[in-house]
């Protein structure tokens, strides 16, 4: 079901809609254009043919089901654009995860889609995490269709456990030349002062780095997604 309804354009659902409304209203005056003519004409004695009352009850229920219609379609295609804004998933990355001979040690190939690059990095731990930082725009804007800026800005190794976490010696490694970016740094401090911004801040996501596994990551109004492939 989810999958049928991403498929269905909202934009088209609200001009279609919006097109059938404006036509019903101006149904609606030519109808009421033709009673007052109809109105005048008997109220000046001037011989006027009727209108018939069964005739104009039909065409005005015509009318208000025509309008109630396309106002539910353009009322629809405007929630089902909403619901687009706030449940969709853009592609960032694909990380495929292999054992090596080490213990809690493990291969990760990180392809990076925008722009493509790819590249294998060496993790210890029982997870993989992904790290980066998300621009969020105020919800309006997503619902026209803006979408939340980001960068990947690390893949380090995780343990499950807090002690081993400790004790071990991590695994970090930098995914950007320059972690202390300018614009990243203002967005950080000043971010949430300016207009059309909700928030700038950072975000990780993190699984199983166990078995072979392919994963694709994404970008979501509420941060990053990974799910297995």
């Amino acid at each position: 079901m989810e999958r049928l309804i991403s498929t269905i354009n909202p934009d088209i659902l609200v001009y279609a809609g919006a097109v059938g409304v404006l036509l019903g209203f101006l149904f609606l005056l030519l109808f009421v254009y033709h009673r007052v003519r109809w109105l005048i004409s008997v109220l000046g004695l001037k011989k006027a043919g009727s209108p018939g009352l069964l005739a104009s009850l039909r065409n005005f229920v015509f009318i208000l089901l025509w309008t109630s219609i396309f106002g539910m379609l353009c009322f629809f295609g405007f929630f089902l654009g909403t619901y687009h804004a706030f449940t969709y998933e853009k592609p960032v990355a694909e990380i495929v995860v292999e054992p090596s001979a080490q213990p809690k040690t493990f291969k990760v190939t990180l392809t990076e889609l925008d722009p493509p690059l790819k590249r294998q990095f060496l993790i210890r731990g029982d997870q993989w995490m992904l790290e980066g930082d998300i621009l969020k725009w105020e919800n309006w804007l997503q619902v026209w269709g803006l979408e939340n800026r980001y960068r990947l800005t690390r893949l380090k190794g995780r343990y499950a456990q807090v002690e081993a976490e400790l004790r071990e010696t991590p695994t970090i490694h930098k995914l950007v030349e320059r972690e202390s970016d300018p614009l990243w740094a203002l967005l950080y401090e000043y971010g949430h002062r300016l207009p059309f911004v909700s928030a700038a801040h950072g975000a990780a996501v993190f699984q199983s780095a166990e078995k072979n596994k392919r994963f694709s990551v994404a970008i979501s109004p509420a941060g990053f997604v990974a799910r297995p492939k």
